[in-house]
């Protein structure tokens, strides 16, 4: 749960930015347009999760060995 509530906000304000920027260049756009820039957004979310768990995976355990390594114990 952690992990999901910032992407939605992230993807929440990317979509939110994108539907602006739409409107701004195009104000007569199909409303279609919208819904696929937010599918789109959203499936960048998802597809990054696996990502970014790996990142914070391995930023623990570079942690823990730099922390074991300066007290001694590994």
């Amino acid at each position: 749960m952690a992990y999901l509530l910032p992407r939605a906000i992230m993807v929440l304000i990317a979509w939110g930015l994108t539907c602006g920027l739409i409107r701004k260049f195009s104000p007569d756009a199909d409303p279609v347009i919208f819904f696929v820039a937010g599918a789109s957004w959203a499936g960048a979310g998802i597809a990054s999760s696996p990502n970014l768990r790996r990142l914070k995976r391995d930023i623990d355990d570079l942690s823990r060995r730099r922390y074991n390594h300066g007290h001694g114990i590994g």
